[in-house]
């Protein structure tokens, strides 16, 4: 087996186990609990994320984890001083559909992804237009907050 085929070997795996956490989750009731109690520890850990990962800039976070994760595959845009971002693949979220587990877009991709976007040294505000849960892509909005923390 080659790097490449371990890693996506890897990343395979590393999916299929946030997909089955998301399922055991929900059947203890308790998901809705475990997202929002990890969003805030999202939210805290952010910057130590970012500083690790050596990402500086709202692109980066959808260039770099990718590579990583090999989850989904981001297309940026520049839009003013704000990015779009599109996704029209994902394999946790099609390995969640496949296993009739429950979405797992918001603990595993939007609140970490919001969280450290917040983090970024030009903190910018992540919008969900669209996921693939519910549609064709996912499509993320990110625009500069401004000092007093509202979009600009």
């Amino acid at each position: 087996m080659t790097e490449s085929e371990r890693l996506k070997t890897l990343q395979l795996m590393y999916a299929g186990v946030l997909v089955d956490a998301v399922r055991q989750y929900d059947s203890f009731r308790i998901l809705e609990e475990v997202t929002e109690k990890k969003r805030i520890e999202q939210e805290l850990a952010a910057r130590d994320q970012l500083a690790r990962l050596g990402i500086r800039t709202p692109g980066e976070l959808f260039t770099v984890l990718p590579e990583i994760f090999g989850c989904a595959a981001w297309s940026p845009e520049t839009q003013g001083d704000g990015l779009r971002v599109e996704a029209r693949s994902c394999l946790m979220c099609a390995l969640a559909k496949r296993l009739g587990a429950p979405a797992p877009c918001t603990l595993y991709c939007v609140n970490p992804s919001a969280g450290m976007a917040k983090a970024l040294t030009v903190p910018h505000k992540l919008t969900v237009k669209s996921t693939l849960w519910e549609g064709s892509s996912c499509v993320f909005e990110l625009e500069p907050l401004s000092e007093a923390g509202e979009a600009r």
